[in-house]
C-alpha cells in the first residue's frame, strides 16, 4: 500500500503554477506534439498512482496547455481525427480534467491543512507551520483507492477496480437492469442483488423503494450501511452523470438524497460501460455471458453506420501506403535536418543565443550508445553460435551423416535447434549493424560541413566498428550456408539409405521419451511409417449411447510426466513428440491466456460442452486437461500425446511426425474449440438488427461460446463505387488477422502491415447495383467487432514463382510493441464509439526458426501468474529479457486488452 507522498514543492497552489509552462512549439509538427501530449498524460497518470500530487498536477496541467497548443496550430482541421484517436474525444478529455479539478481541491485542502488551528506566526519558506496530516488516503497497488479515495469522488469505478473489490468482498452491487434482463445474465458476485429499473420511479424515497423489493434483494438492500463501497449498474452507462431520464440516475439521486437512515462509507459509484463492459472483460463471472445489450432503434443512427465513407477521398489507398518512406527505427534526429540549410539555420540560431549544445542532444551519442549495446550483445550472441557450431560439426562428422541417415538423439537435436535460434538473433544483430550505418550516413549528409568536422574521429571510429561486424556477419552467412548444405546432402543420402533388416518385434505404439524430436531441418527417422496412428492408452473401442449425454467415467491419460523441483506454475514445458514443436508454440500460448487458462483448470467447461458436433467435446476436454498438467506446478514436462491423438483422428496432416505450420494448427483448433463449447444460446432481442448483428447472428447460428467470446472479432468490407460513389457491405467474422510484410523491406512495423491490409485497393468490373452495370470500384477493411484477444499472424511464408512455386520464407525485422497497441485507426464507425477498449498488451509469441526445409518453433509468453515473460522451448522453459522478445522469429502475436488475471490455484 503506497499513500499521499508529503508536499515537497511549493506552499500553495500557485507555486506549482511555475512548472506547468511549456515551451513555444509553433514550429513543431502535429506527431510530434500529439506523442509528447501522451507521454504527460501516462506520465501524469503514474504520477497519482503514485500519490504524488503536485507533480500530477504540474504534468496533467502540462497536458493541458499541450492541447491548447495543439488546436491552436494552423493545421489542427487537417489532423482533427488523428488528435481524436490519439487523445480522446471531448469527454475523454472531459473526465481529465474532472480528475484534475479534484487533485486541485485536495491540494489546496492539504495546503491549508498545513496552517496552525490559531493561525499562528511559525512559517516554513514563508507559508505556516501545521501538524501533518491525521488520515491519508491509501492507494493500493493498481492504483484504485481502497477507500473514501479522491478518485472515488469522481463517482465512476472500472470494471478492473470493481473486480478486485468484489475478490476482496467489500462491495455492494445494485443492479438495476430490468428484472428480465438481470434473470437472463446477472454477476455471480455473492453480494450482487437486482433493483428493478420497472420499480424506480422519481419521488420515491429508499424506505418506499426498499418496501417494492423482493425478500431476498431486501436482505441485500440491508448491506449498503456496511459494505466499504456501493456500486451501481445498469447496462452501459459510461459516467457518473447519466441522462436525467435513465433509471440509474433516479437510483442515484434516492441513495444520496432520500436515504435519511444510511450513512454510506464511502460515495456511490456508477460502473463505466455497465453490464455491457463488464461481461466482455470478465465472461467467466457472469452466468450468461452471451447476452448483448439493447440498442435504440435510430435509423438515422443505422444509416450513418451503415455509410462508412462518405467520400472516395476519405479512403487512404494500398499504393500509397506502400509507397510512403520507410518508417525509421527511432525519430532521429530531434531538430529538423530535413535539408542542410534548416540545419545551418539551427546551428546559427544555437550560436547567436550563446547556448552551447547539449552533447546529449547530438544524434552521433545516440549512434555510438547504441552501436555500444549493440556490440556487446553481438559478441555474446557470437561465442555462443562458435560454440554451438563446433558441437553441430562434431556431430555431423561422428554420425557421418552424408553417407548413413542417422538419427539425432535428444541432446543432438537441441544443438541444432539452438543453432536455428542463435542464426536468427544473429540477423537481427546484422539488420541492426546496417540501420546504424544508414543512421550515420544520413547524419553526415545532412549535417553542415563545419559542424561536421568537430565529429570526424568519431564518425571514423562508428564506421570501423560498423565494418568488423559486416565482416562477422559475412561469415555467419557462410557458416549458415555451409550448414544447409551439409543437411541437404543428408537428407538427399536419407532417401536412398536402406537400413539393415530388422527382426520381427513388436514396435511401440507410441514414440518413447528417448525417441528424437524430429524436424524437418533434421534427419528424420530413416523408415517412414505407413502404419495407422498409434492407439491411446485408454480404450476407445466403445461409444457413448448418446451424444447428449458426457462419460462419466474417469479417463487415464498418458502425460509421461517429468518430476521437477520448485517448478512455476504455468512453467511446465511440452516434450517434443516427434515434430510437434509446432503444437507445443501454440498449446504454451493458449495456456499462458489467462481467461482460458482459468475456464479450463476450474473446470467451467465442462458447463458447456457440446457433444452434438464433430468433435464431440473431445478436443476441448484434452486441452483443459493438458492446460491443467501445466499449471500443476510439479512437473519439468509433460507429453501430449492424448491431445496429439485426438487431433489427429479429426485431421490427418497432425497424425505423422512431419511438422507443420503452426498458424494452421491454432486455426484449426481455435474452430474446434469453438464448436466444441457452442452452447451459449443467444436471444433476438430486437425485431430490427444492423447488418453486422445480423452477419454475427448467421455466423453463431444463435449459439456462442467463451472462445467465440475471447478470440472471435468481425471485419467489415465496404466497397463503394467510383462512378455513383453508391457502398456496399459485408461482414465476416474472423479468429486471427493474417498481415502480409512489406516487400523489399528488411526493417519493418506492425503499424505499417496494419496499414496496408486495412487501406483501400481498387478493384474492376464490380457490378454496381446502383450503376446496373460493371464499374471501377475501391474496396476497403476495417474491424467492426473487436475481440477480446487479437492474434495477429504475419504472412512469412510466400510461393517464389522463379523457383517452381517453392515456398520461400520471409526475414524481415518486424517491430511490434509490446504495450498500447492502437487498434481504433482500423475500426468501423459503429465499433470506434462502443465501450469496447481499443488499446492491446502483448502476451504471447510464436516463433519460427529456419526455412521451408527445416524449421523449429518456439513461444515467448508472458506468465499473468509472475508477471514476466519466459521462453518455451518444447521441454525447456526459461525466464526471458524483455528486450530479446520482439525478434525477426516472431510469427504469431497474441494481444489482449483484458486485464491481468492474479490466480490463487490449489
Amino acid at each position: 500500500m503506497a499513500q499521499w507522498k508529503k508536499l515537497y514543492m511549493g506552499d500553495r497552489i500557485e507555486d506549482l503554477e511555475k512548472w506547468t509552462t511549456i515551451p513555444d512549439l509553433r514550429n513543431k509538427s502535429m506527431k510530434i506534439l500529439l506523442n509528447t501530449a501522451r507521454k504527460l498524460y501516462l506520465t501524469a497518470e503514474d504520477y497519482r498512482l503514485d500519490g504524488d500530487q503536485e507533480l500530477a498536477y504540474i504534468t496533467y496541467m502540462k497536458y493541458f496547455n499541450m492541447l491548447s497548443a495543439i488546436r491552436g496550430k494552423s493545421d489542427y482541421n487537417q489532423h482533427k481525427l488523428t488528435v481524436r484517436q490519439v487523445l480522446g474525444d471531448t469527454d475523454s478529455n472531459r473526465r481529465i480534467m474532472d480528475t484534475l479539478e479534484l487533485i486541485n481541491t485536495s491540494l489546496r485542502k492539504r495546503y491549508e491543512q498545513l496552517l496552525p488551528p490559531g493561525g499562528g506566526n511559525a512559517k516554513i519558506n514563508g507559508a505556516p507551520i501545521s501538524p501533518p496530516l491525521q488520515s491519508v488516503e491509501p492507494i493500493d497497488e493498481k492504483g484504485s483507492l481502497a477507500t473514501a479515495a479522491a478518485f472515488a469522488q469522481l463517482g465512476v469505478i472500472t470494471c478492473e477496480a470493481l473486480f478486485r473489490r468484489m475478490q476482496q468482498k467489500s462491495v455492494l452491487v445494485m443492479d438495476c437492469r430490468s428484472s428480465a434482463d438481470y434473470n437472463n445474465s446477472h454477476l455471480t458476485y455473492y453480494c450482487a442483488f437486482n433493483v428493478p429499473e420497472e420499480l424506480i420511479t422519481p419521488g420515491m424515497s429508499a424506505g418506499k423503494l426498499q418496501a417494492c423489493l423482493s425478500s431476498s434483494a431486501k436482505a441485500s438492500w440491508a448491506a449498503r450501511s456496511v459494505k466499504e463501497s456501493v456500486v451501481l449498474m445498469d447496462w452501459n452507462s459510461k459516467d457518473a452523470h447519466p441522462t436525467g431520464n435513465a433509471a440509474i440516475y433516479t437510483l442515484l439521486d434516492i441513495l444520496k438524497n432520500w436515504d435519511p437512515d444510511v450513512t454510506y462509507r464511502t460515495p456511490i459509484q456508477i460502473l463505466e460501460g455497465g453490464y455491457e463492459y463488464f461481461i466482455m472483460m470478465y465472461p467467466t463471472h457472469c452466468t450468461n455471458p452471451s447476452v448483448q445489450a439493447p440498442q435504440q432503434n435510430n435509423n438515422d443512427v443505422e444509416t450513418i453506420d451503415d455509410i462508412e465513407y462518405p467520400s472516395i477521398n476519405d479512403i487512404t489507398m494500398k499504393e500509397d501506403v506502400m509507397n510512403e518512406p520507410n518508417t525509421k527505427h527511432k525519430q532521429r534526429p530531434s531538430i529538423n535536418r530535413a535539408s542542410k540549410p534548416a540545419a545551418l539555420r539551427t546551428y546559427e540560431q544555437s550560436q547567436q543565443n550563446q547556448q552551447p549544445p547539449d552533447p546529449q542532444e547530438n544524434p552521433i551519442n545516440e549512434i555510438i550508445r547504441d552501436q555500444e549495446t549493440l556490440l556487446q550483445r553481438a559478441q555474446h550472441n557470437d561465442m555462443l553460435l562458435d560454440s554451438a557450431s563446433k558441437k553441430w560439426q562434431s556431430i555431423f562428422e561422428l554420425k557421418q551423416l552424408q553417407a548413413e541417415g542417422a538419427v539425432l538423439s535428444t541432446a543432438e537435436q537441441e544443438v541444432l535447434y539452438n543453432i536455428m535460434q542463435l542464426e536468427s538473433k544473429a540477423d537481427d544483430y546484422k539488420m541492426e549493424n546496417n540501420r546504424l550505418r544508414d543512421e550515420l550516413n544520413r547524419y553526415k549528409e545532412q549535417t553542415p560541413q563545419n559542424h561536421l568536422q568537430k565529429d570526424t574521429e568519431t564518425t571514423k571510429r562508428i564506421e570501423s566498428k560498423i565494418q568488423e561486424r559486416q565482416e562477422l556477419d559475412k561469415q555467419h552467412e557462410r557458416d549458415r550456408l555451409e550448414r544447409e548444405r551439409q543437411l541437404a546432402i543428408a537428407r538427399e543420402a536419407k532417401r536412398h539409405y536402406k537400413p539393415p533388416a530388422e527382426p520381427t518385434s513388436t514396435r511401440p505404439d507410441t514414440p518413447t521419451d528417448d525417441s528424437p524430436p524430429s524436424s524437418n531441418s533434421e534427419l528424420q527417422h530413416t523408415v517412414t511409417y505407413d502404419e495407422a496412428p498409434p492407439r491411446p492408452v485408454y480404450d476407445r473401442s466403445t461409444k457413448p449411447q448418446s451424444r447428449d449425454v458426457e462419460t462419466t467415467a474417469p479417463r487415464v491419460r498418458d502425460f509421461s510426466p517429468v518430476v521437477g523441483h520448485n517448478v512455476g506454475r504455468g512453467l511446465t514445458g511440452l516434450k517434443n513428440l516427434g515434430n510437434t514443436c509446432y503444437m507445443n508454440s501454440i498449446l504454451q500460448c493458449l495456456s499462458n491466456t489467462p481467461q482460458l487458462m482459468e475456464f479450463c483448470i476450474s473446470d467451467k467447461y465442462k458447463n458447456y460442452i457440446s457433444r452434438r458436433n464433430k468433435t464431440n467435446g473431445q478436443v476441448i476436454e484434452e486441452v483443459a486437461a493438458l492446460i491443467k498438467e501445466l499449471w500443476n506446478g510439479q512437473y519439468k514436462c509433460v507429453a501430449s500425446r492424448d491431445l496429439r491423438y485426438v487431433v489427429g483422428q479429426y485431421q490427418k496432416i497432425f497424425r505423422g511426425v512431419d511438422q507443420q505450420d503452426s498458424h494452421e494448427f491454432l486455426t484449426i483448433l481455435m474452430d474446434w474449440l469453438h464448436s466444441d463449447l457452442q452452447t451459449l444460446r443467444v436471444p433476438r432481442k430486437r425485431d430490427i438488427i444492423s447488418a453486422a448483428e445480423k452477419a454475427w447472428l448467421e455466423f453463431t447460428k444463435s449459439q456462442e461460446s467463451i472462445i467465440q467470446h475471447l478470440f472471435y472479432g468481425q471485419i467489415k468490407s465496404t466497397v463503394k463505387c467510383v462512378t455513383c460513389t453508391k457502398e456496399s457491405a459485408t461482414y465476416e467474422c474472423f479468429s486471427n488477422l493474417s498481415l502480409e510484410l512489406p516487400a523489399n523491406a528488411n526493417f519493418c512495423y506492425l503499424h505499417q502491415c496494419m496499414d496496408m491490409y486495412f487501406s483501400g485497393e481498387k478493384i474492376h468490373g464490380w457490378n454496381c447495383p446502383n450503376c446496373k452495370t460493371k464499374r471501377d470500384a475501391i474496396k476497403k477493411l476495417d474491424i467492426s467487432k473487436l475481440p477480446p484477444v487479437l492474434v495477429i499472424h504475419l504472412k512469412r511464408f510466400y510461393a517464389d514463382p522463379s523457383n517452381a512455386g517453392a515456398y520461400i520464407k520471409k526475414q524481415n525485422y518486424l517491430q511490434f510493441p509490446l504495450e498500447n497497441l492502437e487498434m481504433k485507426p482500423y475500426t468501423a464507425r459503429v465499433e470506434s464509439r462502443a465501450v469496447t477498449p481499443k488499446t492491446y498488451q502483448l502476451y504471447a509469441v510464436s516463433n519460427h526458426y529456419g526455412t521451408m526445409e527445416g524449421g523449429h518453433y518456439t513461444a515467448f509468453c508472458k506468465s499473468a501468474h509472475y508477471g514476466r515473460w519466459y521462453k518455451f522451448d518444447d521441454q525447456v522453459v526459461s525466464p526471458l529479457d524483455t528486450s530479446n522478445v520482439v525478434s525477426s522469429a516472431a510469427y504469431i502475436l497474441f494481444y489482449s486488452w483484458l486485464p491481468p488475471m492474479q490466480l490463487s490455484i490449489s
